[in-house]
């Protein structure tokens, strides 16, 4: 009678492919893992920055009523004086916040664009501030907007 000795090439293959198999779906996993991760440090950065500007324009309250912190999408950042390093005046406070708000969010999020509007219908009136940036996960922009009664 003949005695096998040791493992046959046939129960290393599928040792084999049983191992590629799991490493392939753990890779599969981590890239998911990853593109996911993405999107909430996106939508994560843009929470923050919406509300950094919330606080901005509550701090220069007569700027915000008087709608200087007004601004749509794909509007340049208007020029302003460095209000860090001179004193400014409300008015061109409200400028160096909105321009360096509008830096943050264009240098934070992928294609990030800002826009910060009122609802004056409402008694306080309403600030509306809109983050706008590209998704990589869904390859589409996405929006957040916060909305905030000063």
């Amino acid at each position: 009678m003949k005695r096998h000795v040791g493992i046959g090439l046939i129960e290393v293959l599928v040792a084999l492919l049983i191992i590629s198999l799991g490493l392939l779906g753990f890779a599969s996993l981590q890239v998911a893992n990853l593109n996911v991760g993405d999107t909430a440090w996106s939508r994560s950065s843009a929470t923050l920055l919406a509300t950094d500007l919330l606080d901005r324009a509550r701090i220069n309250r007569t700027q915000y009523l008087a709608g200087a912190y007004d601004h749509d999408f794909g509007e340049a950042a208007p020029s302003t004086t460095d209000c860090r390093a001179n004193s400014c005046t409300p008015a061109q406070l409200s400028r160096f916040d909105l321009n360096q708000w509008l830096n943050l969010v264009s240098d934070s999020l992928p294609d990030g664009q800002g826009q910060v509007s009122r609802d004056t219908s409402m008694s306080p009136s309403v600030l509306i501030v809109q983050v706008r940036w590209f998704d990589r996960l869904e390859q589409s922009n996405q929006t957040l907007e916060l909305r905030a009664q000063l």
